[in-house]
């Protein structure tokens, strides 16, 4: 059975430090946050974001998605057949939770081991979207 998140996590927080870890890791040998750059919120993008969080030695399904209302919101109006947080959990096959603090230019994919709070502790099971301007029509 998958970990849950801390619910006192500040997501806001959690964002900016993954952000900044990944920076401060560029070019090192350390093991890091992958970061990648989304051009629009659809599934094809949370699942290329799922692969990169994705690591041999935690569980499938483990992963969890964090984003705002408003990506949630995106993601929802976009993908036909799709009609809640439910729906959302059943196409990509794990967790989603939806954050106010969430920043709408980032969503999270990590596994709730991860992270302690804010803290890092296995960045290589933590990948971040980092969403651009999204002006695409529904």
């Amino acid at each position: 059975m998958p970990a849950d998140l801390d619910p006192e996590t500040d997501f806001e927080e959690l964002a900016a430090r993954v952000r900044t870890q990944s920076q401060q890791a560029s070019g090192s040998d350390t093991e890091r946050v992958t970061i990648r750059s989304l051009e629009a919120v659809r599934a094809d993008t949370l699942e290329t974001l799922l692969e990169a969080a994705e690591s041999e030695h935690l569980e499938p399904g483990a992963l969890v998605v964090v984003c705002s209302r408003a990506n949630a919101d995106l993601y929802l109006d976009r993908e036909s057949g799709i009609d809640d947080v439910d729906d959302l959990e059943s196409v990509l096959g794990c967790g989603v939770r939806v954050e106010s603090e969430m920043p709408d230019d980032t969503i999270l994919v990590v596994h709730p081991d991860a992270v302690d709070g804010t803290d890092l502790l296995e960045p290589e099971a933590i990948a971040c979207g980092i969403v651009g301007t999204d002006d695409s029509e529904a």
